[in-house]
């Protein structure tokens, strides 16, 4: 198994590309923390990982917050005394849009939610990461920090978190911190499922600007941070991974 003997911390695994990572790093041998604000979606997660024979531990936790974070850090590392790998997936982006009509209290709560919550995590878990002699932590961005998406604070927020990446594997990849980011398209979690089955067409709109002819499921994305988690991406950092479809790889043409 690619992860055996590994714990990774995953933000926002309570659903979408966050449970998906979580399943399938139990199913490689990691034991997951899961960290989310969701009380019931994070304990599902985390006992579908136990009832699949793997070890899990939900910890409620507002990563917007410092002093939930330092928590969430302690409690883990209390727990299975070693974080190996971080995900930093939770992310806000409700009440966002052109920023004429943006409201400054969500635009503060989409960039807490996205960027300074991926600033907060890697801030506590990165001590403990050097002392043990290194690590790997995956950011989750989007293609909205990428391109101008219609979104202004998540597609800022998103840019950060690029940004954010880079610094981060430039700073600390000399202590054996690794630090990549994978920048998905439209993927198709629960949430946004919903809404294809009140709206198909607009699962239809997005599925036409891939070149793949599809939106993404969450799996598509667990798959390559289980290659950034793994040591098979042992010279690999400050890397982005655009996971779209091929959404940003040009124009679809029918000549």
């Amino acid at each position: 198994m690619r992860l055996e003997g590994k714990t990774a911390l995953i933000t926002g695994a309570a659903s979408g590309i966050g449970r998906a990572t979580a399943l399938l790093f139990a199913r490689e041998g990691a034991t997951v923390v899961i960290a989310d604000i969701d009380d019931t979606g994070g304990p599902e997660t985390a006992e579908a990982i136990r009832q699949g024979g793997g070890e899990s531990l939900f910890i409620h936790t507002d990563i917007t917050a410092s002093a939930d974070v330092q928590v969430m850090a302690a409690q883990a590392l209390e727990a299975f005394g070693r974080v190996d790998i971080l995900m930093n997936n939770a992310a806000v982006w409700q009440g966002d849009g052109p920023i004429l009509r943006l409201e400054e209290p969500a635009w503060d709560a989409v960039v807490d939610g996205t960027l300074k919550s991926a600033y907060l995590c890697s801030k506590h878990v990165l001590p403990h990461m050097i002392e043990a002699g290194g690590g790997s932590i995956i950011n989750i961005s989007s293609i909205n920090g990428l391109v101008g998406m219609h979104l202004t604070a998540y597609s800022a927020a998103k840019g950060g978190v690029i940004a954010l990446t880079r610094i981060l594997a430039s700073d600390y990849g000399s202590e054996g911190v690794r630090v990549n980011v994978i920048c998905p398209g439209t993927i198709a979690t629960e949430r946004a499922r919903r809404g294809y089955e009140k709206r198909p067409q607009i699962r239809e709109a997005f599925a036409r600007i891939t070149q793949l002819g599809r939106v993404g499921d969450p799996e598509d994305i667990a798959r390559c941070a289980l290659y950034l988690a793994s040591d098979e991406s042992a010279f690999v950092t400050g890397a982005v991974f655009t996971v779209d479809g091929g959404a940003t790889a040009g124009i679809k043409v029918d000549w």
